[in-house]
């Protein structure tokens, strides 16, 4: 079975009420890596649990695009300084990402949460580059960067409970999963 054939085959059958559990026996060692499957039928949000955290994720799309905003300002302001049309070229590209990501939000894509979530914890060394300097801002933009990344973690959990970290969770070397 190829990986677009098992990804139809995974929809379906959680579409049509089938336990991720069986889903994952009856698809494994059908061509397809566990891993690989196992991210399929975590990545599914169900209808109701999408309906009830709707909100939850229209707030974390108004985040991303007011970081967008802020992005675009930021490079235009920087793009400024090298050229005549780099300010919108850096505006953009540094709105483009979390654009991106807040789109993956409103598709209810398991990889804009877990993009954002990466992005985050990569970044989040630099936040305190400022901290001698101005001490009271860095902790103020630590401290909101801190509740996004949780309000993120929160949303991911509650539209895809079988997610680890990043990858779908593990007990004792076999997936489990929320049925």
């Amino acid at each position: 079975m190829t990986k677009e054939r098992m990804q139809v085959r995974v929809r379906e059958m959680l579409v049509n009420g089938t336990a991720k559990s069986k889903i994952f026996e009856q698809l494994s060692g059908q061509g397809v890596k566990d891993s690989q499957l196992a991210y399929a039928i975590a990545a599914y949000a169900n209808p109701a649990r999408r309906d009830a955290h709707r909100g939850k994720v229209r707030i974390l799309i108004a985040i991303m695009l007011i970081q967008a905003l802020i992005g675009f300002i930021v490079g235009f302001g920087l793009g400024a300084h090298t050229g005549p049309n780099a300010p919108w070229i850096v505006g953009g590209l540094l709105a483009a990402i979390p654009l991106a990501i807040g789109w993956g939000f409103y598709q209810n894509l398991v990889g804009a949460y877990n993009a954002c979530i990466a992005l985050t914890l990569i970044q989040f060394y630099r936040l305190f580059d400022g901290l001698a300097s101005d001490p009271i801002a860095t902790i103020v933009v630590v401290a909101i960067n801190i509740g996004v990344l949780a309000l993120v973690w929160y949303v991911r959990e509650k539209l895809f409970p079988d997610f680890a970290v990043i990858t779908p969770k593990k007990l004792k070397g076999r997936y489990v999963f929320s049925d």
